[in-house]
């Protein structure tokens, strides 16, 4: 095993660790969002998909201003994503399909997590 693919491995590991902190945090919002709402509006914690997910994060910035979890949620998903790119920079990807996959990744990351929205 060479180097790069070790540190490529060990970037592979950070992905993952960072995805399940971020997918607690997730939990936490649902959390807090679930504790202000009446018990026929609350959000359950299984079967996400992106409409879902945005509701809730609409739920919560309007319910939290100051959106601290959802910021920190975005944080582990930023580094998590960058954690990816490099490991499939190491691999071997190449550079358009690193491009390819960077480029896509941060829009993924500013529609669910930067943009502001208006409601």
């Amino acid at each position: 095993m060479t180097l790069r693919l070790a540190i490529a491995f060990v970037l592979f590991l950070c992905v993952s660790g960072f995805g399940f902190a971020a997918t607690t945090t997730q939990f936490a919002i649902v959390d807090a969002v679930n504790a202000k709402l009446p018990t026929d509006e609350q959000f359950d914690v299984f079967w996400w998909y992106p409409s879902k997910t945005s509701r809730l994060h609409r739920a919560y910035r309007r319910l939290y201003p100051d959106g601290s979890l959802l910021r920190r949620q975005g944080i582990q998903a930023a580094v998590a994503f960058f954690c990816l790119v490099l490991a499939t920079t190491l691999v071997g990807l190449g550079f358009p399909g690193t491009v390819l996959f960077g480029v896509v990744g941060l829009l993924f990351l500013w529609f669910v997590y930067l943009r502001k929205r208006t409601t």
